[in-house]
């Protein structure tokens, strides 16, 4: 990513819970007022807005899919990325309420992370802080 210090990282979002992606939001910015958070309604519009980004060569620094959500789900939208050769090198969290060894395996099997979402917000907080490390270890890899 850029050093310039107004840049913002960008965290492509796809969630169909809006209370989900506003406490994400929320904690995110608590720590780094950098961040900005793109949200796709589905694993379609993430894929578009992929597209879309890779053709203004500002590809997001991390993509954190739900598993369940209408249209296209989590997992089939983590296939896609991972087929795209464009997209093989996006840093990507599955973060879902599941805690299922199948899905544990599916995303270490398409090289994303997994994390079951918290249940207390003191817990998302901490998660925030390694989804802002994710973006802060990224290397200019997606210009």
């Amino acid at each position: 990513m850029s050093s310039n210090p107004n840049h913002k990282h960008v965290i492509l979002y796809a969630e169909d819970d809006a209370d989900d992606l506003f406490m994400v939001q929320q904690a995110l910015e608590k720590f780094d007022h950098t961040i900005h958070l793109t949200h796709a309604i589905n694993g379609f519009d993430a894929i578009r807005q992929l597209n879309e980004l890779h053709d203004a060569k500002s590809l997001p620094c991390l993509v954190i899919l739900d598993i369940n959500m209408p249209g296209m789900d989590g997992k089939e939208t983590l296939i896609r990325i991972r087929q795209n050769e464009a997209f093989l090198k996006l840093k990507v969290v599955l973060f879902t309420t599941s805690s299922g060894d199948l899905d544990k395996s599916f995303a270490k099997k398409w090289g994303a992370e997994f994390i079951t979402k918290p249940i207390v917000y003191s817990e998302l907080e901490v998660l925030a802080r390694t989804f802002l490390a994710f973006c802060t270890s990224t290397v200019s890899q997606h210009a």
